[in-house]
This record gives structure tokens, C-alpha cells and sequence, in this order.
């Protein structure tokens, strides 16, 4: 059944004027180019929102799909955009530099990570780079440093000391800059899965070599101190970034949960800086406030115990100016995975508003023998995923699941299940800044687990599709198995109402750090830890009129640009074809690329059919000049696939290239085959590595 969406009505009533906290007040960067994307967030105070005219909720409906690159790894951080290329990184620890109007790489450098183990690609690699001034500064993972690179060229300029050992420690938080400071997180205090926890901590680098400035302990007091130092106690790491006010050169960042996460035994409350907010002085690391999200004592209600539900404060910050009756209040605005979400001073941490926008249940209730109690939400879930704001309103995506602990002999790690009636659900949310009352609400049929944006009058949001049942968990709240193969919704939305404008099924979960949207393109990256589809690619959206069909050129230029990293073969550029619509469209017939004349009475007819990203077909053979019809079936549900055909396996020259097409849908291909006799070569443009074959001319 197609999955329905109601919207609820506006519940607040309370008009207020909203300045936000203008980033091209700092020193060391001016404002983001209307058209770029620099940083993950957008800006400096993470507030996602583009100042764009060139989508808007008038044309939005017309947005067709325009390329698709394949880096073949999961991509969870929104692609940077600046001038004509965009940048990603992926969880394999590979950057690349792709051409914004062909999606064809221009450079690749990869970390050569020096642990490569099952966890990795599903182990939030990277949350994202930040652009300045011609270098990209990008997390390196396993490796626990930050990397600098010439952006034009892809060579490193430095990377920094590594900043942490251990086996659970690694460095995904988006590297953040500020003056001559780069500031770096840390990430996967977590135990479980990852064994024994890593201590969380906040490190300044020197923009120029990348040496060590300061670095300042995020695990705080007597229970990771004294006799507890070596203990498992560890977490409170910083994995996400945060705001900045450019002007005091302070930095809004949360910190995650302590650990061991789902049993309290060996940590003894309080577990400081654990679940909380914190404000760090750039300049010398200190930090002068913090305020805790989940504790004993908090503001929040049901927070009586200590945190055994893996409820991190995550995903950022955002830093505004809000005009109110009391006079004007800068605010910090933070949330968590319990679905907290709190507005504090920006200069002393008190609480200013607090509102839970997810689905609580036994919250305060343990991990049993028995699994006895059902808490919502789960791990992983609640506001799991970066937040937007405007000049009056935060949006957020929420994802609802609720799950049984069963207590193990280990009292580390607990076992999970889901409770009866599946998966779960979501919620995109808009939120008064002024007062932290809900203006709108839209309910989502399954978890969101993707960061909104927000540009002019739309909002673009998404949520997951059916897992099916019954399926198994992972520590992240993900099912690690299920019998249908989720894919990912990528949604637009009128802001000021919640309304659907357009939408489009991108073949898996859209990537939980969000589009980016700049240069007159919507770019999508997909692939998460919560599904066991990976994604990995990032999809193009853009307007008719902007939508290019003419590449001749353009693979063979990128691929004379392109530098192999020794040992790590590059893989195939990406291949563009004639952009379908972004919704559902008739199977329609393609033209050959190639300028062939058929010979005379010669036909072939290929019956070819894709199910477990696989071709059913290895070789396919016709007469040389004929004209082919390829009838496809693409039997993948909400997975995209296409055909085409190549001189050679490089696919560096286009023989010819189908529309790709998102199953279950059949469609039909027309072409004419190469005159010459020959083996030419045919693959998935989607799914180039797992789809291939010889295409054979006689």
C-alpha cells in the first residue's frame, strides 16, 4: 500500500521577529556564497539554510535526476559545494572532487586507513569536510587525524599528530574553523560495539602545519578519575561539531553518552560533560559552562536514572538571535536522541525552553533479564540527525522505534529486539525558536534518520521505506537484516505548512547528514548505518533547463586529471545519461550515443532482467550494425539501475546509456550496435562493480 501522510495543524500562536546570529560577522571567512555550500551545516552557526533562488517551491516539481557518481561506500555528510565542483568523503575514508555540472571525479585521495575491519564502512567514517580558502580540512577516521588538502589539486598540505589511540577511537566530526584554530572532535566512545570505549576530548590544531595547540578532556570527575581511570568508563565525545559565535570565539558543542552505554554499574553519577552541552573558549580550550540533557538532577522530566539508552546530546548546534517581549536572547539550541530539544542562553547555559518532539515510553526503565519493558525510543533514534533553522523556525526530522533491552551475563552489552508492529515511524517537525511550541507537524510512515534543509520557502526532508519482517538490530537501532530492502524518500516540503511539493525514491537511505543544495543543484548523498542497504553514491538533481545532456569530452578529461593512489585502484568514472524525471516515468525509448547505421533487415531482441543487484544475463551477443531492443525488467524494489554500453570496462566512451530507473518497473531500450565486430563491454551505471558483462558484436 502507498504509504499516506496527514499533516497536523498549527498549534502556535505566537508571532515573534527571529535575527539570526549573522556568521559573516567572523574574522576568518565571510559569508557563504549564495550559491556554495562550504561546510557541512552551510554556515558557521549550523543553520542549514541556503539563501539560493534558483529551486524554489514553484518550480520544485519540475527537479529531474541529473547524474549519479558511485564512490562504492557509504556517505552520511552532504556533499560541499563550492564554485564548480563538489566534494565528498565517505566512510571509507576516500574524498573525491566531482565536476558539478557531469558528476565526472576530477581527483580522488584516499586515507589509506590503517584499520580496516567489518565495522568501518558502517561506522560513521566521516560526518563531512569543511572548505576555506582553497583547502578542504577532512576527518581521517580510524586513523584519529585531521588531513589537509589543497582543494584544486587534491594533495595533502599536512595532516595532523594523531590524536587519540585506541581501538574504539576514531576522528568523524567535521572539522571546524575559527581564525587560525582548525577545532577537531572525537567519536565511538561506545561500548557496545566497538569494545573497550574510547574517552571523549576537543583538540585545536594550527590551520598552518596542523600541530597540536591544545586538547582538553570531555570525561570529567570521579568516575573515569582516580580508581576508575583504566576502567571501560569512557564516551562524552564530540562527533558531530557545533555553532560558533564568530565574534567571542566560542564554540557550542555536544558531547555524547558516557560509557558503557546501556549499563550505569561502573560509572557512578556524575558522569560530567556526559549528555550535555558545552561552550569552549577557542582560544585556550577551556570550557565555561555546560548543561546536561540526561542526569540526575536535569530539567528534563523522566530523567531519573542515569542514561543506559545509548541517548547521546548530538547532531551540532545552532546559535540565533531571538527578539522576545523580555528583550532580545542570543540562544544555543541543542537536541539529543531521546528527542530533547532545548534552547539555553548562549552565555551562561540556562535552560530558556525545553520541548521532546519524539515518542517516550519507559524511559526511565532498565535493561532486564527478561526484556520486560518497552522504551521509546531506542538507540539510535529520537532526533537522530542534524537539525534547520530560519528566521523564526527550527525544523526537525524524528524517528520512532521502541525496543526491548535484555540484560546479558557481560552487564555491558545488552541484547535488543523490536516490539511487534515493526520498524517504527517518524515525524518532520517546525518549531517556534521564540518559545519551543510546535508550529507544524507531518507524520512519516517509517524513521527519518536525514537532516532537513531549509532555502527560501521549501524545506527537504526524507524518511526510509518498509523493512519488512521479521529482521534483526544492531547496536545503532538499525535492522542488520531484513526480508525487503529499504530505500530512502527524499521529500519536499512547503516550509510554512508542511505541505508535499515533490518527491523522489533515491534507491537507498538518503545520508543522514542531508542534501546540500547550491549552483542551481540538489545533491543527495545515501547510504547510512541504520539500513543494510549501503547507498554510496551521490545523486544530482537540478532543473530542466539546467540539466546537461552533452558530455563528449568530459570522461576522457577526467580521467587524464584523475591520480591513482598506489595500491587502490580508482573506479570507474561516473557515467551520465539523459535525465529521467525525478517521479516515476513510461518506460520510453533511448537513443544510441554512438552515430551507427544499422544493417540492412538485422534486429535482436535481449530480454534482460536485474533482481539482487544482479544482471540475470553475463554475456549478450548480436549481429554487428542491428538494431537491439533490450527489454528490462528491474526487479529490485526501490533500488535504481540502468543499461548501458561501453567500448571497454574503463567506460571511458559511451556506446550507449539507458535511462536508470528505480524498480519493480519494466522499460524498453533501442540502439544500434557498433558496425565493427567485436567484445565491447555493458554494466549498471548504478552498480558498476556488482553488474557487468560482455556485450559481444559478430
Amino acid at each position: 500500500m502507498r504509504p499516506t501522510f496527514r499533516q497536523m495543524s498549527i498549534i502556535c500562536m505566537v508571532v515573534v521577529f527571529l535575527l539570526p546570529f549573522a556568521a559573516g560577522a567572523q574574522e576568518n571567512s565571510s559569508q557563504p556564497a549564495e550559491d556554495d555550500w562550504p561546510m557541512v551545516n552551510y554556515d558557521m552557526v549550523m543553520s542549514r539554510n541556503s539563501p539560493q533562488t534558483t529551486i524554489t517551491k514553484d518550480n520544485v516539481d519540475q527537479l529531474q535526476m541529473k547524474w549519479i557518481f558511485n564512490s562504492m561506500f557509504i556517505i552520511e555528510n552532504p556533499p560541499l559545494i563550492v564554485n564548480d565542483t563538489a566534494y565528498i568523503e565517505n566512510n571509507a575514508m576516500q574524498v573525491f572532487a566531482l565536476d558539478m555540472e557531469t558528476g565526472l571525479p576530477r581527483w580522488q585521495y584516499d586515507m589509506n586507513v590503517t584499520r580496516i575491519d567489518a565495522a568501518l564502512p558502517r561506522a560513521s567514517g566521516s560526518h563531512g569536510m569543511t572548505y576555506e580558502d582553497g583547502v578542504l580540512y577532512a576527518p581521517s577516521g580510524p586513523n584519529g587525524t585531521v588531513v589537509a588538502l589543497n582543494a584544486k589539486t587534491g594533495d595533502r598540505i599536512w595532516e595532523s599528530p594523531v590524536l587519540m589511540n585506541g581501538t574504539a577511537w576514531r576522528l568523524s566530526a567535521p572539522p571546524v574553523i575559527w581564525k587560525d584554530y582548525v577545532i577537531a572532535g572525537s567519536a565511538l566512545g561506545d561500548d557496545p560495539p566497538f569494545g573497550f570505549p574510547a574517552k571523549g576530548s576537543v583538540t585545536a590544531l594550527n590551520k598552518s602545519d596542523g600541530s597540536i595547540i591544545w586538547q582538553t578532556s570531555t570525561v570529567v570527575g570521579p568516575w573515569a578519575e582516580g580508581e576508575n581511570e583504566t576502567s571501560e568508563n569512557g564516551g562524552a565525545t564530540t562527533w558531530s561539531g557545533g555553532a560558533v559565535d564568530v565574534e567571542k570565539g566560542i564554540i557550542y558543542l555536544p558531547c555524547g553518552n558516557p560509557a558503557p552505554d546501556f549499563i550505569a554499574t561502573s560509572r557512578p553519577e556524575p558522569t560530567k560533560y556526559a549528555n550535555s552541552l558545552i561552550a569552549m573558549d577557542i582560544a585556550t580550550g577551556k570550557i565555561l559552562w555546560d548543561t546536561p540533557f540526561v542526569a540526575e538532577g536535569t530539567v528534563l522530566p523522566n530523567a531519573t536514572i542515569p542514561d543506559t539508552h545509548d541517548w547521546d546530546t548530538a547532531w551540532g548546534s545552532h546559535l540565533v538571535t531571538v527578539d522576545t517581549p523580555n528583550g532580545t536572547e542570543k540562544l544555543v539550541i541543542g537536541h539529543n536522541k531521546r528527542g530533547d530539544l532545548m534552547a539555553m542562553n548562549a552565555s551562561t547555559g540556562e535552560p530558556f525552553w525545553w520541548t521532546n518532539l519524539a515518542v517516550t515510553y519507559n524511559v526511565d526503565k532498565p535493561a532486564t533479564p527478561d526484556g520486560k519493558y518497552v522504551t521509546w525510543p531506542g538507540p539510535g533514534h529520537g532526533l537522530e540527525a542534524y537539525s534547520a533553522v530560519d528566521n523564526d523556525t527550527l525544523y526537525a526530522d524524528v524517528s520512532n522505534m521502541g525496543m526491548r533491552y535484555f540484560s546479558t551475563d557481560d552487564d555491558v552489552a545488552p541484547d535488543f529486539d523490536a516490539i511487534a508492529n515493526g520498524i517504527g515511524n517518524g515525524s518532520i517537525n517546525a518549531v517556534d525558536l521564540a518559545t519551543g511550541k510546535i508550529k507544524w507537524k507531518r507524520e512519516t510512515p517509517f524513521p527519518t534518520w536525514t537532516s532537513p534543509l531549509v532555502t527560501n520557502d521549501l524545506l527537504f526532508a526524507g524518511h526510509i521505506t518498509a523493512t519488512g519482517k521479521p529482521y534483526t538490530y544492531n547496536a545503532f537501532g538499525g535492522p542488520t537484516w531484513s526480508p525487503v530492502m529499504p530505500s530512502g524518500i527524499l521529500l519536499a516540503l512547503d516550509k510554512n505548512t508542511g505541505d508535499i511539493l515533490w518527491q523522489a525514491n533515491v534507491g537507498a537511505q538518503v545520508g543522514i547528514g542531508g542534501p546540500s543544495i547550491g549552483r542551481g543543484m540538489l545533491l543527495v548523498p545515501t547510504g547510512g548505518i541504520q539500513t543494510p542497504n549501503t547507498g554510496g553514491y551521490v545523486i544530482a538533481f537540478g532543473l530542466p533547463e539546467n540539466v546537461t545532456t552533452d558530455f563528449s569530452g568530459r570522461a576522457e578529461e577526467a580521467a587524464a586529471q584523475m591520480t591513482p593512489v598506489p595500491g587502490r585502484p580508482l573506479p570507474p568514472p561516473a557515467t551520465l545519461a539523459t535525465p529521467p524525471p525525478a517521479t516515476p516515468a513510461s518506460a520510453t525509448n533511448q537513443t544510441a550515443a554512438t552515430n551507427q547505421t544499422a544493417a540492412t533487415n538485422q534486429t535482436a531482441t535481449v530480454d534482460l532482467a536485474a533482481q539482487n543487484i544482479k544482471f540475470d544475463k553475463s554475456t549478450i551477443t548480436v549481429p554487428a550494425g542491428a538494431n537491439v531492443t533490450v527489454n528490462f525488467n528491474n526487479m529490485d524494489s526501490g533500488i535504481p539501475h540502468n543499461f548501458a554500453v561501453y567500448t571497454n570496462s574503463s567506460a571511458t566512451e559511451k556506446i550507449f546509456v539507458g535511462e536508470i530507473i528505480t524498480g519493480p518497473v519494466t522499460t524498453t531500450y533501442n540502439f544500434t550496435a557498433p558496425e565493427k565486430p567485436g567484445t565491447y563491454f555493458f554494466r549498471c551505471d548504478v552498480h558498476p562493480e556488482q553488474m557487468r558483462g560482455d556485450f559481444v558484436v559478430q
